[in-house]
């Protein structure tokens, strides 16, 4: 379809999956967006530090994460996380309202050739 790389709005968003050389905004962008995955190591790592409670072994091997740094770098974390996966969430919303839109062209020209 015509024109699937942006929206007449100005808003820049590339098919999922598919890489453009556009703007610094829509490069900035796309690598936030690779930031979801923060949220679920913070999890993994905040597990770890949760296993010392249960083994001396977790404990001594873990010992080094229970510092108050750690702790608000796993907050940062998470919360980085959260916002780059509702970024990625919206970024969907977008192409799909996109498409849908296109697809309401196609059958309006269908339903009139009729």
């Amino acid at each position: 379809m015509a024109g699937e790389g942006s929206h007449s709005n100005g808003h820049a968003m590339v098919k999922h999956g598919h890489h453009s050389s556009g703007s610094l905004k829509v490069v900035l962008l796309h690598a936030f967006l690779k930031l979801k995955w923060l949220g679920l190591m913070s999890l993994f790592i905040e597990a770890m530090l949760e296993s010392r409670h249960v083994s001396k072994r977790a404990h001594k091997y873990f010992h080094f994460l229970h510092k108050p740094w750690v702790h608000l770098a796993l907050v940062i974390m998470e919360i980085v996380g959260h916002l780059a996966e509702h970024l990625h969430q919206e970024e969907e919303n977008h192409e799909q309202e996109h498409r849908l839109h296109e697809l309401e062209k196609v059958v309006a020209k269908l339903s009139k050739a009729k």
